[in-house]
């Protein structure tokens, strides 16, 4: 899932899931995986398998996506809510630099521009400016702070390196923590926090970044419900063992499902991975972010189509809202950490009860009293994903490194792969395609 773009003074200056929903959009008609052995094979269909697919097929590779799920897209899923498109997990994505970008328009399909600034309110107002240049300099000098003590060599928990914000200490500790990365400060890497700089998100697609990503991959070779138990990489081709029976075999795989479905061994591997790998699977959890969608008729906030609101931390466990998805009713609150593990247990009723709390603390009463029902994401219980982005602990921020490692014939995409882009749908998609480079070149020719 992506997390919410970090914010900084020149943005703020600017600015002055459920398992109850049934998808909208139809999985396109892929087609299936015919007999025989193939060149690659990409283990995972979200963002990064779509990527690595695209390109091995472009490079006239033959290559077989296989997917465990029913669906493609991962943490991308856009499910129909209130009779419009909700995307559960990933909304939005960077255009600087972005493949994902380049590949929807090589396809024609629709981008929209959203605000990369960001909104921020504090007791049901928005801030004024000087407000807006405090908050933002304190999020300026919490990042400093941090990059300096991993300078330091200090890889510490990011929350011992926090100077001093003032007013705004917990506010600035929650939008890097919880509502960046889905864990609370005390348990992520100062190292790994300081390397994360991902460009700013300010696109998304009319039609869900979920169904965009489906689309993406119609012409590829796809298994469906295909779920991988062991790959055995020891022989002359690697050998995929299927849950229910029977084998797949290739020349070289691309791994490309989440760093939690490794971690807990839902997949064996044999040789078993190195001991600097695994150990660096079970360094690196992952963070806890849901999604909560409902309508608020009638724009009672007066925000812009797409806006990104942050709240100044109070009461009620923090928050940040998505207005008016699409120039429509369709808000999203997004929590993390502590707050989203209770969504993902309880379902739409926690979902509903935290809405309504973050909006009367945030916008007041009346706000909050419009919304009478939610859908929500459900992430960190979903055994194919397990939770939002892999977060580095406190002393393994170097570990990361292990994952950009190539093992024999196994190559490993996915946002966890990125030093710098790690837990963005732009940073999984690059990913796909840089693993797919290397498979490209093992099987023999350019990239």
């Amino acid at each position: 899932m992506t997390s919410l773009p970090r914010p900084s003074r020149r943005a703020f200056l600017a600015a002055s899931a459920s398992a109850l929903i049934l998808p909208r959009f139809a999985a396109p008609a892929f087609a299936q995986s015919s007999a025989g052995d193939v060149d690659v094979a990409i283990i995972g269909g979200g963002a990064a398998g779509i990527a690595a697919a695209l390109k091995v097929a472009a490079s006239g590779r033959s290559h077989v996506l296989i997917e465990a799920g029913k669906r493609l897209g991962g943490r991308a899923a856009t499910v129909e809510a209130f009779g419009l498109p909700f995307d559960l997990g990933a909304n939005r994505f960077a255009r600087t630099e972005s493949g994902l970008a380049d590949a929807a328009e090589a396809a024609g399909l629709p981008l929209v521009n959203v605000p990369s600034a960001r909104r921020l309110y504090l007791g049901g107002q928005q801030a004024k400016e000087g407000q807006y240049d405090d908050f933002a300099a304190a999020i300026g000098r919490t990042e400093r702070a941090i990059a300096a003590t991993a300078d330091a060599g200090r890889d510490i928990g990011a929350a011992s390196a926090l100077p001093d914000a003032g007013v705004w200490t917990a506010t600035v500790a929650a939008v890097l923590g919880p509502l960046g990365c889905g864990r609370s400060l005390a348990e992520v890497s100062t190292l790994d926090l300081a390397r994360r700089d991902p460009a700013p998100d300010d696109v998304t697609s009319a039609i869900g970044v979920g169904a965009l990503l489906q689309r993406l991959a119609a012409p590829l070779n796809v298994r469906l419900g295909a779920k991988v138990t062991r790959i055995d990489t020891g022989g002359r081709l690697a050998v995929m063992a299927l849950e229910g029976g029977g084998t797949l075999r290739a020349r070289t795989v691309i791994l490309a499902v989440p760093a939690a479905v490794i971690a807990a061994g839902a997949i064996r591997f044999n040789p078993p991975l190195p001991a600097r790998l695994a150990g660096a699977f079970r360094a690196y959890p992952s963070g806890l972010m849901e999604h909560v969608g409902f309508l608020l008729p009638g724009n009672p906030l007066d925000l812009a189509p797409d806006e990104l609101v942050d709240v100044k931390a109070g009461t009620t466990p923090p928050g940040a809202l998505y207005a008016r998805v699409g120039g429509t009713d369709l808000h999203v609150a997004v929590f993390g950490a502590d707050t989203a593990a209770e969504i993902a247990a309880k379902g739409e009723p926690a979902g509903l009860a935290l809405a309504r709390g973050f909006l009367a603390a945030s916008f007041g009463a009346t706000a909050a009293a419009k919304v009478e029902k939610v859908a929500v994401s459900r992430w960190s219980t979903d055994p194919l994903i397990r939770g939002a982005m892999a977060v580095g602990t406190p002393g393994a921020g170097a570990g990361r490194r292990a994952f950009a490692e190539p093992v024999g014939r196994l190559t490993l995409a996915g946002e966890y792969t990125s030093l710098d882009g790690w837990g963005t749908l732009a940073g999984a998609f690059a990913s796909g395609e840089i693993a797919a480079e290397r498979a490209i070149r093992v099987t023999g020719g350019p990239a």
